[in-house]
């Protein structure tokens, strides 16, 4: 809620809103449908086997040389220092970089290729818990992907009914967690391998990055046109999609731009056959996590 009340308040005062404060509404069934999938929160967030890549990364080889490092430069036993440790250290390097533009001491214990392992160990945790590591982690973000539509088809409806748009502008705040699963149900970012503790030299080219997917400030945006002058009446509405202020290219088509039809098309299956209720229900029978997921 806070969040939403500032970016409102980030907007200016340019922008006409009737003249009064815009009362935000916290929808944490929408926004946060991680927390409302029961299968997600069970078989994925509590579930510790669920993370067995990112702990088989933490004891393997990439992570013990850096441990050994750190702690030569701290002139402590190895055995004082574990993955977390170091990953704390890291962030707070990073953090104070990122926040402050202020180089933290800690920097001092990393090398490029120490921040490379670091990265991959974050990595392995997003894929694995909010990207492709499990369907749950994507699918039970349907709900908000068709609310997104379901604003934009009422938008061409009025347009179609020469009605004026009611919700021009629809901003939805939420987190890295809101939002890396949805791009993970679009499809984007998707490597051929699977992210694993054993492949850390093979994905030194992956696409899957979640510092550079859903950096600080994070933003993902939906841009329907109405274009007068085309030459079929499939071409008068048309979608841009932009990512952290980045145009980002259509799957189907691999332009920046596309007919909302296109677009509706492509996602048919998602608008049509994603339900969430069904989606995050916990199977009825006694499986194992690994089985169900």
């Amino acid at each position: 809620m806070q969040s939403g009340a500032a970016f409102r308040r980030g907007l200016g005062p340019t922008l006409d809103f009737g003249g009064d404060e815009v009362e935000v509404e916290v929808n944490d069934s929408l926004m946060r449908f991680f927390d409302h999938c029961a299968k997600f929160v069970a078989l994925v967030e509590e579930n510790d086997a669920a993370m067995c890549q990112v702990n088989a990364f933490k004891e393997g080889p990439e992570m013990k040389k850096v441990l050994e490092k750190v702690a030569s430069a701290l002139c402590l036993p190895v055995e004082e220092l574990n993955a977390d440790l170091v990953q704390v250290a890291f962030l707070t390097c990073s953090y104070e970089l990122a926040i402050k533009n202020v180089t933290s001491p800690w920097c001092s214990l990393f090398t490029e290729e120490d921040a490379k392992v670091l990265e991959y160990l974050n990595d392995l945790k997003q894929y694995w818990k909010r990207g492709y590591g499990y369907d749950i982690n994507s699918r039970s973000s349907c709900v908000l992907f068709q609310d997104i539509f379901q604003h934009l088809d009422q938008a061409v409806e009025e347009s179609k009914s020469s009605k004026p748009i009611s919700s021009p502008l629809i901003v939805q705040v939420g987190h890295a967690e809101t939002l890396q699963p949805l791009l993970a149900l679009m499809g984007y970012f998707k490597d051929d391998e699977p992210l694993l503790a054993n492949n850390y030299a093979r994905q030194a080219q992956r696409k899957f990055r979640s510092g550079r997917i859903v950096p600080y400030a994070a933003n993902l945006v939906f841009v329907l046109y109405h274009c007068d002058r085309v030459n079929a009446s499939q071409e008068e509405y048309q979608v841009q999609l932009l990512l952290n202020e980045k145009l980002l290219a259509f799957h189907h088509s691999n332009e920046t731009t596309s007919t909302y039809t296109d677009l509706k098309e492509y996602y048919k299956d998602i608008l049509e056959n994603c339900h969430f209720k069904e989606e995050c229900e916990l199977p009825k029978v006694n499986v194992t996590a690994v089985d169900e997921l």
